[in-house]
């Protein structure tokens, strides 16, 4: 079936599976578990893509909301506007987590690294829009939108009672 071997903190399991598709055997022939390094982590912290921020709503049940974020090294920040339903929950119960993941397809296989942070969100007001500023840039550049985006945001800050790194992928032939 397979093989498994522990380095450290990466993992790696050798298998071979095959199956039929309409026009090809495929075998995952590969599959690698590790910790991300600390290079790695901010590259993925710094990226352009967006974070899934999770809450629990008035039923116990965990939503999520895409955000964009901004991480400055100890927590997130991501904005919202302070009427929203995300918001109004995470007020009443600050237990929050975020997810922030890349994909990559290949020819050969996919992968995926991710960052995810445990802990509860603190909210306040962004006064005059510096925090909603400095995300939006990260996104799209300096532009300017004047203060049409300020009115009524607030900053979810969500400092991570723990942060896990890790990555995987999966090798077809």
């Amino acid at each position: 079936m397979g093989t498994t071997m522990t380095t450290g903190t990466t993992t790696i399991t050798t298998m071979t599976m095959t199956t039929e598709t309409a026009s090809r055997e495929v075998r995952i022939t590969r599959v690698e578990l590790k910790d991300l390094s600390d290079d790695e982590t901010a590259a993925l912290l710094g990226s352009d893509v967006s974070a899934c921020l999770a809450f629990v709503d008035g039923d116990g049940y965990p939503r999520q909301v895409p955000c964009w974020f901004l991480w400055d090294g100890e927590a997130f920040y991501v904005t919202s506007l302070a009427d929203k339903f995300h918001v109004r929950r995470l007020r009443a119960d600050a237990r929050a987590s975020i997810c922030v993941e890349i994909e990559e397809r290949t020819a050969w296989g996919r992968s995926n690294r991710q960052v995810k942070g445990v802990g509860r969100v603190e909210i306040f007001a962004d006064i005059a829009g510096d925090w909603s500023r400095r995300i939006r840039t990260k996104y799209l550049g300096d532009i300017d939108v004047g203060t049409t985006f300020v009115a009524a945001r607030v900053v979810l800050r969500l400092k991570p009672d723990r942060l896990a790194a890790h990555g995987s992928g999966i090798r077809i032939d």
